[in-house]
């Protein structure tokens, strides 16, 4: 159950031709007991003798209303209950009787009362039937009654209840809500929305359905009945009679049923021409003749309505009903000529909701862009070509005199857009010469701007029309931009990026001849020395473009060069506290090693071992965290093809003067514990069977009829972790050539050594598997052959465990020499201080 927060719900004061006379309480009197005047006045009205007395009746409910004024008690819901259905008898043919059962309708609106503090729990079935019989009252065709019943079900459901030192308590709040939810009050009340003539009445309904559509129990309520074809069909008749009341509580309802709904059967209800129709025609019909701020927000709320549809439908039939064609004029009418007498007399104006508008078309048609039939219509519409008008610098001359905040909005809206949307159409991206204007804003935006400050100080102009652009950073997609340039050029580095890994190699040589490696390179010299967290995603973004594009042409490398390599090398050496900080300093570590393969390998090799790459890459290797290590390893394994980067790995020494080697050990035992790996304290093998494989290849079964084509645990083993990157770094160092090493390293370099003929001898262990799962016996040279196999895998294993157990035992004795020659020298020191001593005391004693 959810808690709803709502503000209080109106009672009785939305419609003063059917206010009742209906008082809160003003002054607290002392309980007095009323069994038997609750008795009394069913008695009156129930006896034969008493029928006619119509006067008595009246005052006789009056006086109850004035006993009850703070609400019944829970004990006498059955009594009043009877009493309500005494009064509505009498209503078939007399209306005198229409305002005591208003009276007593309206005081069941405030929460009830207990005199004990279990009477909740002992009365909760009760107050299920009770509410349930008091909402079916609703369907009496007497208007006043109507509404008073949908008010006292919605004061019950959105008013707190307020409990006073003295006197009795009320039930809670939460209460009132669990047994509105738990009842079937909900169905009542929209079963009678279908069949509801009267529009006033409709009206109170739909608004207590808002209400109630917060609680998601509710909404699946709703959902399974066809309360939203109701709704939507009725806002159709609201914009012919220009009914904005009833607009708004529609679209309210709508909205909360699709936020709130289970999200498995909103798609069912919501995606259909029906509904669609009707938010076409409600958003057309504002489009061309909201003329009040009133109309134009309840324009946007449509807007909205349709945002939120299609964050939890995914097909709703907005195509077949015209309505990707309406928010297309809408997102491209200021910036695209039309004559669509769609938007004839529609003007985009520079206030508040026209420009939200703008905003909500966008984002509409851009979560739509993934659908080829609906792109074609937005490009036909001219929305690229909308898009790519605020591709140009901020000092220049807006299409739409909108104010210098609003107009940056829209940029960085447009630019995030073109994310999306250029990668899919980059014919019309060329056309609309995307790479040129994207060119132009990048170097505008790298270049300084002077302070805001001091503009505002010099003159009454905004910075846009001094030609020195300061950012506002408003809205989502200006954080971090306040008084500079810095959201802009994020935005076009990230269309950048998702043009280029199109891989459309026309596009991206175009960017080239248009000078974008060396815009890129301003970028990354620009920030640096930067620590702060877009700066950093900047910085990120252009390393991977320069990846992409430089990755496959040794040309682009050559002009990536010095400067490039330089910038690299800066950023890998950065200081390894900042790993953690949370500002993106990884992000950017990772797309610096990315752009080490692409961008340095072969060409600028030269240039990057010259200035102590391979130190720097193995010193990041040492500090860097687990998940990093292997893209590291890579780069660095990468780089030693060429012979004289070995030397550099040779030669290096980290932190505690230790070497390459002991770290490429290092890493290999720390790899195989977190493997789950066996191997005892002193890093032994334990089970000569399974030399290399960690818990989870050693659990997992082989399954039979396995597709030749999809790789096993063993091959999958080789990418997953760097024990095969560590085996080739140091098979190309040479295992001969290794410096001494300790008994610890020597044991693990043992298994290293061995590693790939203990990976040949897993393959073959699992296809000897496979064979037996699908039941296939080998002929006999091929059984002989396996058998072999396993023989010679199985020796080279102990005798691998073997010269591990001879390191150790060498390592023992050595330990062992060590201590005796250690307890020799205290020996040798202990008698030359005898020596010493006898000397001084025979001297001492002459």
């Amino acid at each position: 159950m959810e808690t709803i927060q709502a503000d209080k719900y109106p009672l009785m004061g939305s419609n003063k031709q059917y206010d009742m006379g209906i008082h809160s309480f003003v002054e607290r009197q002392p309980h007095q007991s009323v069994d038997m005047t609750l008795d009394k006045v069913i008695n009156l009205l129930q006896d034969q003798h008493s029928k006619s007395v119509k006067e008595r009746h009246v005052r006789a409910v009056k006086k109850i209303c004035q006993r009850f004024e703070d609400g019944f008690y829970l004990k006498d819901l059955v009594k009043v209950l009877t009493l309500i259905d005494a009064l509505v008898e009498r209503l078939e043919g007399d209306d005198e009787y229409t305002a005591p059962v208003i009276q007593i309708i309206m005081l069941c609106g405030k929460s009830f009362l207990k005199e004990k503090a279990s009477d909740d729990t002992i009365y909760a079935k009760d107050l299920v039937e009770f509410l349930t019989e008091l909402s079916k009252l609703v369907e009496l065709p007497v208007p006043m009654i109507q509404i008073a019943v949908t008010h006292c079900i919605g004061s019950l459901y959105c008013t707190p209840v307020t409990n006073y030192p003295d006197g009795p308590q009320a039930c809670k709040h939460e209460l009132n809500i669990k047994t509105i939810e738990e009842s079937n009050i909900v169905q009542i009340f929209a079963n009678e929305l279908r069949q509801m003539t009267d529009e006033t009445v409709y009206q109170e309904i739909l608004h207590l359905l808002l209400f109630l559509s917060l609680s998601s129990s509710n909404c699946d309520s709703l959902l399974g009945m066809d309360v939203v074809d109701v709704i939507a069909k009725s806002m159709a008749g609201a914009c012919s009679t220009n009914n904005s009341k009833l607009l708004q509580l529609s679209v309210e309802v709508l909205w909360n049923i699709i936020e709130y709904g289970n999200p498995e059967r909103v798609p069912e209800k919501f995606e259909t021409n029906t509904v669609v129709r009707s938010l076409y025609s409600t958003f057309l019909h504002f489009v061309q003749h909201a003329k009040t701020q009133q109309d134009m927000q309840l324009r946007n709320d449509v807007m909205s309505v349709v945002l939120v549809l299609l964050s939890h439908c995914p097909k709703p039939p907005l195509l077949e009903c015209g309505f990707v064609e309406i928010i297309s004029l809408i997102a491209t009418h200021s910036e695209v000529k039309t004559k669509n007498p769609l938007v004839e007399g529609f003007n985009m104006k520079p206030h508040n909701d026209d420009f939200e508008l703008k905003k909500q078309s966008w984002a509409a048609l851009i979560s739509l862009s993934a659908n080829d039939a609906m792109r074609q219509v937005m490009l036909d519409m001219g929305l690229l070509t909308a898009l790519f008008d605020y591709v140009r610098p901020n000092d220049s001359v807006c299409t739409v005199e909108w104010t210098s905040a609003q107009y940056e909005e829209l940029q960085l809206q447009a630019l995030s857009g073109l994310e999306c949307l250029s990668p899919l159409c980059l014919g019309d991206y060329m056309k609309c010469h995307g790479n040129t204007r994207l060119i132009l804003l990048l170097e505008w935006a790298c270049t300084e701007c002077k302070s805001l400050n001091h503009l505002i100080t010099t003159t009454n102009t905004s910075p846009a029309d001094q030609g020195d652009f300061g950012g506002h950073g408003n809205s989502f997609f200006g954080e971090g931009g306040y008084q500079t340039r810095r959201a802009q050029l994020r935005y076009t580095i990230r269309v950048l990026l998702a043009v280029v890994r199109t891989g459309n190699e026309n596009v991206v040589q175009d960017l080239c001849d248009q000078g974008l490696i060396d815009a890129l390179l301003v970028v990354l010299k620009k920030y640096q020395d930067t620590n702060v967290s877009i700066e950093l995603g900047i910085l990120s973004n252009t390393l991977l473009i320069l990846s992409v594009v430089c990755e496959t042409d040794s040309h682009r490398k050559a002009l990536f060069g010095d400067d490039g390599v330089t910038l690299l090398l800066k950023f890998l050496s950065g200081d390894s506290d900042k790993f953690s900080s949370g500002l993106g300093y990884h992000k950017l570590l990772l797309s610096a090693v990315n752009a080490v393969w692409c961008c340095v390998s072969n060409t600028n090799q030269d240039l990057f071992l010259e200035r102590g790459g391979i130190p720097i890459l193995l010193s990041l290797l040492e500090k860097c965290p687990p998940s990093m290590q292997n893209l590291v390893l890579g780069a660095l394994l990468d780089l030693t093809e060429d012979p004289r980067a070995v030397s550099h790995v040779v030669t290096w020494r980290g932190v505690g003067q230790i070497t390459a080697v002991s770290l490429l050990v290092s890493l290999w035992r720390q790899e195989e514990a977190a493997m789950g790996v066996k191997r005892d304290l002193n890093n032994v093998m334990i089970d000569p069977g399974c030399p290399l494989q960690g818990i989870e290849q050693q659990q997992s079964e082989v399954s039979a009829h396995a597709l030749s084509s999809t790789p096993t645990l063993a091959i999958l083993d080789v990418g997953d972790n760097m024990r095969a990157k560590i085996y080739a770094m140091l098979y190309r160092i040479g295992f001969d050539k290794l410096p001494p090493l300790p008994a610890k390293d020597q044991i693990t370099l043992t298994l290293i050594e061995n590693y790939l003929d203990f990976k040949v001898g897993e393959v073959w262990q699992e296809i000897i598997s496979e064979l037996m799962v699908d039941n296939i016996t080998p002929i006999r040279s091929d059984r002989d052959a396996l058998r072999e196999v396993q023989q010679i895998i199985g020796a080279k294993s102990e005798a691998v465990k073997r010269h591990q157990l001879e390191i150790l035992e060498r390592e023992q004795a050595s330990e062992q020499e060590d201590e005796q020659a250690c307890y020799e020298q205290i020996r040798s020191n202990y008698k030359q201080w005898e020596q010493q001593n006898d000397s001084r005391i025979n001297f001492i004693s002459k």
